[in-house]
């Protein structure tokens, strides 16, 4: 199954939404409260066999007279849905243009469209909507089972328990072998169960360890039926997965969302839906990318195989999960205010979103983004950065939603019209040694993107060295020894100076002393072997400069490096 279109009305967070992913993988980025959770909140309450009791709380603004509608349009339907006993006369068309027709053309995909409704009396009711049909079909909680959802989010483990309803229940079968030796067990304890010896509970055991093993689970030893006294009554419930003889629901916060995605997933016959909200909460990166790429996998399989694919519809705010998801997943969410209207918006144009997840992927969390066209830039208002929040109340740029990008040169253009066409506020801020074409800066200004440069035909060596004093200019000169090498340095800056190995040995103050060229010469000279060399074009070494440049533009405010920095600056925390 796959959720081929998703309407939400006076949900929590959400007045309106209308979103059709398109993809059976899709990855929602967005700043927080950008309502990403609350999407997968509302496809499980549409689809899941979970009962949900709503309060005010679910309603927006808490506002119970403006009912809760949520429409789910499924297709890559089961055959047990499309069956005339089930839903078959409830069918509809999914057209290649992506649109829904209620009576189905040939060519149209078969499609289902649920509707959850909740007014003000606060129950929720469940129907198969179809216009062409008076008769509403109500759905009961087997109805929805039927539509494959598997929900992981915070921390669920009652699916590591054979508790009613829980996914090992359903791969046991019939369990009233276990309830029955239960009421004896419980009379002498846990060593006397003996829970191994019934074959249905080890091989749901045996299925569940392969399962967690696949989705990166860390295994200690076997996964066996165990019994936990003190659960709570005499119930299947009281029987749970261990792992060499301690409880499963007591290891890791990731090996246990992990056991329990595999486990869930698992006992979805076709193509299960799977909501995973923050893929990234309790693993270290190299198991956040295993679990990604082991869901790619699975649908990988079925494809090769012939069977539906299913649907991963999962959230992030970690770039690792990200980059693994890639740029072709991607969907950013964006919330209007006050109106909470909701779009989910997929990038127009791929390559500089590419670009941007290559080099800096955690920009893509913020809600305004800096994208500065270079290594030295990026780095330097990075190390700059750290001096703001003092002038600022003590808040970082950060807590602003604000984030300095890397633009890659010449992708800096079209990477800042792409942030702004997936709904992000973004400026640009570059050299001026080399003028944008005339195109580029009519684009950016038609996207309402300001630019940041020095003006004056400046890159950011000669901004720098001719803004800065003479001590400033011994600063950077010990800079780049201490990064460089002395002797390369030195070599390099010889015949560009007309100086000789032992003046400049001396302070900066003094070369003036032993040449015809003037202060501002030499500066421009020493600014042209710093670009040709490129020994600031690196992020590490571009935040050592941080220091050093923030001290050149507080000590002279009205050169051109200072005025671009401060209005780079006011634009960060606007």
């Amino acid at each position: 199954m796959q959720v081929r279109q998703l309407k939400v009305t006076n949900f929590r967070g959400i007045a309106s939404l209308d979103w059709s992913p398109a993809l059976p993988f899709c990855c929602l980025i967005g700043p927080g409260d950008s309502s990403k959770s609350t999407i997968l909140d509302a496809i499980e309450a549409a689809l899941s066999s979970r009962w949900f009791a709503f309060t005010e709380a679910d309603f927006i603004g808490g506002d119970t007279t403006k009912p809760i509608q949520i429409e789910v349009t499924v297709g890559e339907l089961s055959n047990a849905l499309k069956s005339d006993e089930r839903f078959g006369l409830h069918i509809r068309g999914w057209t290649a243009r992506g649109e829904i027709r209620d009576e189905p053309d040939d060519g149209d995909e078969p499609v289902l469209t649920v509707r959850l409704t909740v007014d003000a009396t606060l129950e929720p009711a469940w129907e198969v909507y179809c216009e062409r049909i008076e008769d509403t079909r109500t759905l009961s909680n087997r109805d929805r089972a039927l539509f494959g959802v598997v929900r992981l989010a915070g921390e669920d483990a009652r699916h590591l328990a054979w508790g009613q309803g829980s996914v090992l229940s359903r791969l046991t079968g019939d369990n009233e072998e276990a309830s029955a030796r239960l009421a004896v067990a419980y009379k002498s304890a846990r060593d006397s169960a003996k829970l191994g010896e019934i074959e249905a509970l080890m091989t749901a055991a045996n299925a569940a360890q392969g399962y967690a093993l696949g989705m990166g689970a860390y295994v200690e030893g076997d996964y066996t039926p165990g019994l936990e006294l003190g659960r709570g009554g005499l119930s299947s419930g009281s029987i749970a997965l261990h792992d060499a003889g301690v409880p499963l629901r007591l290891a890791g916060l990731g090996t246990r969302r992990l056991a329990t995605l595999a486990i869930q997933k698992s006992a979805i016959s076709e193509g299960a839906i799977v909501l995973v909200d923050e893929i990234e909460h309790g693993l270290e990166p190299h198991r956040i990318m295993g679990a990604i790429s082991q869901l790619r996998r699975d649908q990988t399989a079925a494809s090769q195989a012939r069977r539906p694919l299913g649907q991963i519809i999962l959230t992030t705010h970690s770039e690792v999960a990200l980059g693994e998801a890639g740029a072709g997943a991607l969907f950013v969410c964006r919330t209007s205010r006050p109106a909470r209207m909701v779009e989910v918006v997929k990038p127009a144009a791929p390559d500089p979103i590419h670009a941007l997840m290559r080099f800096n992927p955690r920009a893509l969390f913020a809600r305004r983004i800096l994208v500065s066209e270079g290594m030295t830039e990026v780095g330097m208002l990075n190390g700059i950065r750290e001096f703001w929040p003092p002038r600022h109340n003590g808040m970082p740029c950060e807590h602003k939603g604000a984030s300095v990008a890397d633009g890659n040169g010449g992708q800096t253009v079209p990477m800042a019209l792409g942030l702004a066409g997936l709904g992000y506020t973004v400026a640009v801020f570059r050299d001026s040694d080399v003028p944008l074409p005339p195109e580029s800066i009519a684009s950016l200004a038609a996207a309402a993107i300001p630019i940041f440069e020095y003006g004056n035909m400046l890159d950011v060596e000669h901004a720098l060295f001719s803004a800065a004093n003479d001590a400033q200019v011994q600063r950077l000169l010990d800079y780049a020894r201490q990064e460089r090498g002395e002797g390369r340095v030195n070599d390099n800056l010889l015949p560009a100076l007309d100086l000789s190995r032992e003046t400049l040995a001396v302070t900066f103050d003094a070369w003036q002393l032993f040449t015809a060229h003037d202060g501002a010469e030499l500066r421009n000279r020493l600014a042209g072997v710093f670009v040709a060399r490129k020994w600031f074009k690196d992020q590490r070494i571009g935040r050592g400069l941080g220091p050093i440049a923030w001290d050149i533009s507080v000590s002279n405010p009205t050169s051109p490096f200072a005025v671009t920095l401060a209005a780079a600056e006011a634009w960060l925390y606007a």
